[in-house]
């Protein structure tokens, strides 16, 4: 029961922002309007993602991933949400006042590496074309735009929900003290193992990085890693719209070195 009030707690607010997604796409839809920002959206992509991604909510991570399949935002600006974004780490470092210096340090570091990753990524990786089996542009819209937008909504949640309840049970069984050892504390490898750690797509990951980071069990360097590849439920959304298997891999592979790039070099001098 506890772990499904938390469950809930960590995803209800994920409603209302997919809904006014769809709301806002089954609109031009069916009004077949074209974007005229869509240059802008190109142009400044990464750094409007990275900032969307400091705001410590999941469900941005999500709208990102569903911006993309919909072909509305660059892979860049989506990998820029990802690294910026640090979903329950932010609140929770909030409440220790002695860890400020932490939580601004993670902001800075996340914030100037989405950028410059983001745009790296839309120079350097020209195929942006994605082979999924959605029908988004396949359906018929026969019921209004608020239904169609409940529907498409609902049918993401669900999926999101169910999948945020198992893997919030299977961590609870494992336990803070044994995902401590499986994370090798005081060890140079230790960011690699958070890193890979962080790519749970559920917002327990983030708490329990956090945890372990303010009960001094886990680097800095460490908690950053882990908190870079931790795109939320963003990677959970693109495997269950079916994104082809390549795109994914490449999105992670980016995250991991993305990660890895910055907390290795940090994890050195803090052992040294």
């Amino acid at each position: 029961m506890d772990i499904l009030i938390d469950t809930i707690k960590d995803t209800y607010l994920i409603l209302p922002i997919l809904f006014i997604m769809y709301l806002c796409l089954e609109y031009f839809e069916h009004k077949n309007i074209n974007q005229h920002f869509d240059k802008y959206l190109i142009r400044y992509g990464p750094i409007f993602g990275a900032l969307l991604g400091i705001i410590p909510q999941c469900g941005f991570g999500v709208l990102a991933s569903l911006l993309f399949i919909e072909k509305r935002i660059t892979l860049g600006t989506l990998i820029s949400v990802f690294i910026a974004t640090s979903d329950e780490a932010i609140p929770i470092l909030l409440t220790s006042p002695e860890l400020y210096s932490s939580l601004l340090e993670i902001i800075i570091f996340k914030f100037i590496l989405a950028i410059l990753i983001g745009y790296l990524v839309d120079v350097f990786i020209k195929e942006n074309h994605l082979t999924s089996q959605k029908d988004t542009h396949d359906h018929c819209h026969n019921h209004s735009l608020f239904i169609e937008a409940f529907l498409r909504t609902i049918k993401i949640y669900a999926f999101i929900f169910v999948v945020n309840f198992i893997l919030s049970a299977a961590i609870e069984m494992i336990g803070t003290d044994q995902l401590s050892y499986i994370l090798l504390d005081n060890s140079l490898l230790q960011p690699v193992v958070s890193a890979i750690f962080g790519f749970i797509p559920n917002c327990a990951a983030s708490v329990i990085l956090t945890q372990l980071y303010m009960n001094q069990a886990l680097s800095f360097a460490s908690l950053l890693a882990g908190l870079i590849t931790n795109a939320g439920l963003g990677i959970l959304v693109l495997l269950q719209i079916k994104v082809n298997t390549a795109t994914i891999l490449k999105i992670c592979l980016i995250l991991l070195m993305s990660a890895l790039f910055v907390s290795l070099p940090l994890q050195w001098l803090h052992l040294h």
